[in-house]
C-alpha cells in the first residue's frame, strides 16, 4: 500500500495506485446498470402498481358491499 493510500486502511491493502485517482468507467457496467434500472422500473410500474391499485380496489369494494349489508361497526 502506497502512504498514499495510508487513509483507507485496510480497505486500500493490496491496491498500488492512488485511490484518489478516478478512472473511466467500463461500458460493461454502464449497460448492467441501465438494464437494472430499466427492469425494476418495468417491474414496479407496470407489475407492482396495478397490484396495488387492484388490491385496494377489491378492499374498498368488499368495506362498501359489508357496509350495505350493515355487517361493519362504525370507525372513530
Amino acid at each position: 500500500m502506497s502512504d498514499r493510500n495510508a487513509r483507507y486502511g485496510l480497505l486500500a491493502r493490496g491496491i498500488e495506485r492512488d485511490l484518489g485517482e478516478k478512472g473511466w468507467v467500463p461500458v460493461r457496467y454502464w449497460i448492467i446498470w441501465w438494464s437494472a434500472l430499466g427492469t425494476a422500473m418495468v417491474v414496479f410500474y407496470v407489475v407492482l402498481t396495478p397490484l396495488w391499485l387492484g388490491l385496494r380496489a377489491a378492499a374498498w369494494v368488499a368495506e362498501l358491499s359489508a357496509r350495505a349489508h350493515g355487517r361493519v361497526e362504525g370507525r372513530r
